[in-house]
């Protein structure tokens, strides 16, 4: 593991350092059990306390942060610098470029020198694996695929044919890409038929899509998933989705067919989105929400069905003091039938 003093790190992260430069660190830890050659991060405030009875050897901090002769990187953007500093001190382990000798590779694919296809692997006909592609053990790449440069694959994901994704792309295992989606007709009978899916996924640059996440193909046309967007573990996105760039999808959140999702948009946990609507960009739609028609752009949503997050706590407020209006009421109600 690399080591760097504080002021390696402050020059390198582009933070400005507050003590001693000359101390080495070694290592990233929590507040609570950090060492003197650790770096730990405040990006909470109600952590304030822990911060300051840390021994981590600095701890990276915002502007307003006040120390008493501890050492610190401060920056703008704390939990920002900490990311860049922890990409310093404890990077992923080196590529071994290769095809593993259990893969299983058709002669057709065109897989990169610097590619890597671990072992237990199934990579399809026509494939095309840009530079330093790396994809897990157990993983399948069906026909067609093409996977851009700098993209990792982790063990056990499943990437189904007609589906393109681009550069610096992580997949985290156990995820399902390009699956057929949810499509049925019924016949004068009342029997379902399923309806062919026939279009692809396309996901763009540096998108990263989490673990047991499932991304269905297109029924006709794409689903597409833009550019810097951050799936957590757990979603469904449906057939013929439309997703912009930079938006975040907290885990267990469901995406219907043919939603049109905008970007810098933050979908919070287990909300779920109907199909055929349009959350706008720059929305925030709250956990567990339930979103049944469009989302202008900007406006923060919560609550089933969906409105206004003022709105929605104005609500909780009234349904609290529920049982003491119905007691008023009752007594209310009691004084008039007496005589």
């Amino acid at each position: 593991m690399p080591t760097y003093t504080l002021g390696q790190l402050a020059e390198a992260i582009d933070a400005r350092l507050e003590g001693d430069p000359e101390v080495t660190i070694r290592g990233i830890a929590r507040l609570e059990d950090a060492g003197p050659d650790d770096l730990s991060f405040l990006a909470n405030a109600r952590y304030l306390e822990v911060a300051r009875r840390s021994d981590a050897g600095a701890v990276v901090v915002g502007e307003d942060y006040r120390t008493d002769g501890q050492n610190v990187l401060r920056s703008g953007n704390p939990y920002l610098a900490f990311a860049r500093a922890v990409e310093l001190i404890s990077p992923h382990a080196p590529r071994r470029p290769g095809i593993h000798s259990t893969a299983v590779v058709d002669p057709s694919a065109r897989v990169s020198d610097s590619a890597m296809v671990g072992p237990l692997a199934v990579i399809g006909a026509d494939v095309q694996l840009g530079e330093r592609v790396i994809v897990g053990t157990a993983t399948i790449v069906e026909d067609g695929v093409t996977i851009g440069d700098d993209t990792r694959l982790f063990p056990r994901v499943t990437v189904h044919e007609g589906t393109r994704i681009g550069v610096h792309c992580v997949v985290q295992s156990g995820a399902v890409l390009g699956s057929d989606g949810f499509g049925y007709a019924p016949d004068e009978h009342g029997r379902l038929h399923h309806v062919p899916q026939r279009g692809g996924l396309a996901i763009a640059d540096h998108v990263e899509i989490g673990a047991n996440v499932t991304v269905d193909r297109g029924s006709a046309g794409d689903t597409v998933i833009g550019e810097g967007t951050k799936i957590d573990n757990l979603v469904h996105v449906a057939h013929n989705v439309a997703i912009g760039r930079n938006t975040v999808i907290v885990a267990q959140v469901g995406i219907a067919g043919s939603a049109r999702i905008g970007s810098h948009v933050q979908l919070g946990g287990q909300s779920g989105i109907q199909g055929h609507i349009q959350v706008g960009d720059g929305s925030r739609i709250g956990g567990q929400a339930g979103v049944i028609g469009d989302v202008p752009a900007g406006v923060e949503v919560s609550g089933y069905p969906a409105r206004s997050h003022r709105e929605q706590m104005r609500a909780y407020a009234l349904f609290a003091r529920l049982p003491e209006m119905l007691q008023r009421i009752k007594a209310l109600e009691e004084r008039l039938r007496t005589p």
